[in-house]
This record gives C-alpha cells, sequence and structure tokens, in this order.
C-alpha cells in the first residue's frame, strides 16, 4: 500500500523556531535546544559565571538570573518560586524527591506504592530506599489500576509515585482520582511528568512534581523538582539559591525558563499539530507492513509519541535499517537503551514481546519528516526481516 501523505500544517512556533533534522524522531532521546534558548544561555554565560551565594556586584548580578529562571519556571507551573528547585537532571530530581519524602518520615512507614509502567528513574530509587514496594498492575493500554491503587494505599505507605503519562507509550494516567485516593490516605503523591510539561496541560494533582527541561527544549543538565509547601520533605543537601545538588548551573536554568517561556504559549497548538502526525503515523504503520501492532491508549495520550511493536525482527536492527534510510528512531525505553535492557512497560502491558519501536515528535517535526517514516518502513521492516532469516 502507498502511504497517505502528511498533511503540511504550519507549525505555530514563532521565529526563531526549532528545525529538527529530517527524519530525526526521537525526541525522547534528546532534540535541539531551542534558538532563544541557546541565545539565553550564551547571554548568561558572559553575565551570570560567579557563585550566586556572594555578596559582591558579580554574585548578586549571578544571584539575580539564577532567582529570575526560578520565578518564570514557578510560573509556568503555577506555584511559588520558592516552592521550586533546581538539579542536574530529570532523574535526579526524582531521586531527590524519593529520598527527600522518606527522610522526613524517619521512624514511620517507609512503603511505597509505584505504577508497573513508571520510569527506571523512578523504580531505581523506590527499589532502593522504600522498605516495602506496591506495584500497581496496568491494562493493557498501560494505565494503571485503580482498584489497586486504592488497596495499596490503605496499606502504610510513605509515597506513591505515578507518572502523569508512559513516555514509552503516550499513555496518560488517571492523576486525579489517584491524587484524591493519596490524599484521603494522606500519603503525599510524587509525579513523574518528563515528557509531559510543554506537551500537555501543566498537571494540577500532585504533592510533588519532577520535569527535565530537555523535553521541552531547554539544556539537558536541568530537572526541576517542584513541593508543594503543605509536603514534608527533607533533601540530603540544602538547596543553593534553589539549586540542590552541586554547583548552580545558572546559563542552564536561565536557558530552561527561556524555552517554557517561549513554548507555552504555543504548546496547545504544537501539540494539536504533532497529534494529527501521530494518528496519521498510528493508522499508516500497520497497513504498510505485515505483524504491526500499535500500542498505547489511541485517543488519551501523549500528543507527540506513538510505539509499535513488529513481528520476526530484532528492535535494535529494525532501528539500524531505518537509520540506514534516514530516519531516527528508538527501541525499547530511554531508560534502558542504552544497557540493553528489555523494556519493562510492555512485559507489564501483557503483548507479546515482540520487538518495539517508539517513535516521538520533536517540536518542530515536519510533515516530510513523518512522510520519509511512511515512505521507508516497508523496506526497513522486510531488510531486517531478511537478516533473520536462516
Amino acid at each position: 500500500m502507498t502511504p497517505v501523505p502528511a498533511t503540511d500544517v504550519p507549525s505555530p512556533l514563532p521565529e526563531p523556531a526549532p528545525t529538527p533534522p529530517l527524519g530525526y524522531l526521537d525526541a525522547v532521546g534528546g532534540q535541539p535546544l531551542l534558538p532563544r534558548a541557546l541565545r539565553a544561555q550564551r547571554a548568561a554565560l558572559d553575565q551570570a559565571w560567579s557563585d550566586p551565594a556572594r555578596l559582591h556586584h558579580a554574585g548578586r548580578r549571578a544571584g539575580m538570573v539564577l532567582d529570575a529562571a526560578r520565578a518564570s519556571i514557578a510560573t509556568a507551573l503555577g506555584v511559588r518560586p520558592v516552592d521550586v528547585y533546581f538539579t542536574s537532571s530529570g532523574p535526579t530530581a526524582i531521586r531527590i524527591a524519593v529520598d527527600g519524602l522518606l527522610r522526613a518520615r524517619a521512624g514511620a512507614s517507609a512503603g511505597a506504592v509505584v505504577g508497573a509502567v513508571e520510569s527506571l528513574a523512578v523504580l531505581e530509587p523506590v527499589h532502593a530506599l522504600a522498605d516495602e514496594v506496591m506495584v500497581i498492575p496496568v491494562d493493557g493500554v498501560g494505565r494503571v489500576d485503580l482498584d489497586a491503587f486504592a488497596e495499596a494505599l490503605a496499606r502504610p505507605a510513605a509515597l506513591a509515585c505515578l507518572q502523569a503519562a508512559n513516555a514509552e507509550v503516550g499513555t496518560r494516567q488517571p492523576l486525579a482520582r489517584v491524587a484524591r485516593l493519596a490524599r484521603d490516605h494522606d500519603v503525599p503523591l510524587l509525579v513523574h511528568a518528563i515528557q509531559v510539561i510543554g506537551r500537555d496541560p501543566v498537571p494540577e494533582d500532585w504533592d510533588v512534581l519532577a520535569a527535565s527541561a530537555r523535553d521541552w527544549g531547554g539544556p539537558s543538565g536541568v530537572g526541576v523538582l517542584a513541593v508543594r509547601p503543605s509536603v514534608r520533605w527533607r533533601p540530603d543537601q540544602s538547596p543553593d539559591r534553589g539549586w540542590v545538588g552541586g554547583f548552580p548551573d545558572i546559563a542552564a536554568a536561565a536557558a530552561a525558563a527561556t524555552a517554557l517561556e517561549y513554548l507555552t504559549p504555543v504548546a496547545a497548538a504544537e501539540s494539536a499539530r504533532l497529534f494529527g502526525l501521530v494518528d496519521l503515523i498510528r493508522r499508516q504503520l500497520p497497513t504498510l507492513a505485515s505483524g504491526i501492532g500499535v500500542v498505547g491508549d489511541p485517543v488519551d495520550r501523549l500528543p507527540h509519541i506513538v510505539t509499535f511493536t513488529c513481528e520476526g525482527v530484532v528492535g535494535e536492527v529494525l532501528v539500524g535499517e531505518l537509520d540506514r534510510r534516514g530516519v531516527s528512531v528508538a527501541s525499547g525505553s530511554a531508560c534502558t537503551a542504552d544497557a540493553r535492557m528489555a523494556s519493562h512497560v510492555l512485559p507489564a502491558m501483557g503483548p507479546a514481546s515482540d520487538a518495539s519501536v517508539r517513535v516521538s515528535l520533536p517540536l518542530g517535526c515536519s510533515a516530510a519528516t513523518v512522510d520519509l517514516l511512511l515512505r521507508e518502513f516497508p523496506s526497513a521492516v522486510a531488510a531486517a526481516r531478511a537478516g533473520l532469516e536462516p
């Protein structure tokens, strides 16, 4: 079957707009720094290089830049600046949150409730630090079982963790309902919002929120942690003017804030455009080759992510064949690809353990990039299967 070309809807992103490379479809793995963020980073490197804790002019200037970035992020998240903290990455923010919540409840129950498809950035620190971990199963699209969540929260627990949406298959989670359950049992809810901020509305139902600037077109070295004033948490390191762990990277914080300021007013329109492109991919891929299954919720999902399974191939081989044809995608989850570990997400959902490939559209992704994927997909699958024939 000949693929139907994607509709070339103009991107709503204002100039200077991001221009990801043709064929690049691995936004979860990283995307180009937004042009405005790059300019802000360069300016901050020139102006805010001193220790923001110093009282001299250079230190005060650096502190003002860091404070402005913190206030800007807080505005975008709908919280107070004092409730926002910077870290060196999204996973670092999650580890600090888990550790701080458990430390604040020393001597009480140190149990944790987590969804089965949480990122390894959540699962690893929870399993390492909590006394007991209650893992909540998910349904066939990757959404947590609310009855099982309620049952687990009825037992003593120090925290609950739930992603806003799954970064491997895109399915949104029932945050509002889980937050009500957690509140009824006086258990703080840590929400993993990586891949959500800048793509979906900012979640409102959380006690602690973790995010990553790289996912909204900011630099890779900035994570964000927001903590409600009513929540007890005690990080293992005292925040340095809102930065937890290490010396503040002020230029990166300024770039992160600028990227989110740029994206917030147009995020809904850009996400609607990308949702349409992903919908085209979801509909057409199964018609272009046999044995293709698309996973995750087809509607209640992140706008820019789609994962499919492919019978009779090795995921890394298919990724390589697409790469040779100018298309960049990912095999498995971002947390496991480098370690060559099998993803835990699809087995938790129940599909057969076929090869899985994730497509994630960067900000500014063009219809031409989607057309290239659809055009090259059949031959890439055929080549990957031929390579496995005896």
